[in-house]
């Protein structure tokens, strides 16, 4: 595929790109994990995990809904072997493409293979799509990257670590609204009011990302108003990790978080990466015990998609 407007540099010698597949999975995990480690474990940070089931799911869903959009990058090693020294991966989820993972060997990084591959899952044409990713804001070069393709950071992430407080004053759900477990209801997912109001906060629905949360699984609750009116939705699991969670209106969002958290109890702490946007949330999960914890990541776009005081994202991998 061709490559001009990314100022992509020649002589890549030994480079190839192909479409990735489930046996390159293994590879792509162990790259991002390096990919990190290198510059982490300078400032001090343990180093991460060698098996990360999360992000092996992740890879699986990505590659699974929008195969055309996972790619790698090998070079040609001794007896003409291929070693996969780099992957990206994104997904289309109506006007919206996101991108998922970009991630180059450090070994191979400085030679224009993270631009090149880039290049290789950009939607071509581009005919109005959004374009949007979640950077870490410790990778300025990757940030500066995205910015040149009108991807500019928007607004950061924090992720909230711990458990609230047993005393934690969390904002109750307010009395006109019951929480109900839907999460053992088949096709909840594809419900006409899930993928209406996810297109309200979003600009697009997404029952296959739903899907991929329920089999992790998380358990899901659906909230609603007096008359029976869908106002929001919010998933929550046994090994922590809280979200997506999308509301009507903005002042359901740190309520429905406090719900969740106290309704789910994990096996350890919780996770949930709340937008700057959502400052009500933060500061209620902050005075209630639970603690930012590394870098901020950064939202990016092309330009405006969803309402990020209505909406708390999957993961930084997956909108």
């Amino acid at each position: 595929m061709s490559t001009r407007g990314l100022g992509v540099p020649h002589g890549l010698a030994g480079i190839s790109f192909r479409p990735g597949t489930e046996r390159d999975l293994p590879e792509c995990n162990r790259i991002w994990r390096e990919g990190i480690d290198a510059y982490l474990l300078p400032m001090g940070f343990p180093p991460l995990p060698t098996d990360n089931p999360g992000l092996r799911r992740l890879h699986a869903h990505t590659l699974a809904t929008d195969p055309t959009r996972f790619a790698v990058a090998e070079r040609q090693v001794r007896g003409g072997r291929q070693r996969v020294v780099a992957f990206g991966s994104a997904v289309e989820r109506g006007p919206v493409w996101f991108l998922s993972m970009l991630f180059v060997d450090p070994r191979e990084q400085a030679r224009g293979v993270g631009r090149a591959l880039l290049a290789e899952i950009l939607p071509r044409p581009r005919d109005g799509r959004i374009l949007a990713t979640c950077t870490d804001s410790a990778q300025p070069i990757s940030n500066g990257l995205y910015a040149s393709l009108g991807i500019v950071p928007r607004i950061p992430l924090f992720n909230l670590v711990g458990r609230p407080w047993r005393d934690g004053a969390w904002p109750p759900l307010p009395d006109a609204i019951t929480a109900e477990r839907v999460d053992d209801r088949p096709g909840w997912q594809s419900d006409a009011e899930v993928q209406e109001l996810d297109r309200s906060v979003l600009g697009f629905a997404h029952p296959e990302d739903h899907a991929f949360v329920l089999e992790e699984p998380r358990h899901c609750f659906a909230y609603r108003g007096r008359d029976g009116s869908l106002a929001g939705y919010g998933y929550a699991g046994e090994v922590g990790r809280v979200g997506p969670i999308a509301v009507s209106d903005p002042d359901l969002l740190a309520p429905v978080l406090g719900h969740l958290l106290a309704a789910v109890e994990p096996r350890g702490a919780s996770s949930v990466w709340l937008p700057g946007d959502a400052g009500e949330a933060i500061g209620a999960a902050i005075r209630a015990g639970l603690r930012m914890e590394g870098f901020p990541i950064l939202a990016g776009w092309s330009r405006p998609f969803a309402d990020f005081t209505r909406y708390v994202p999957t993961s930084p991998g997956l909108i």
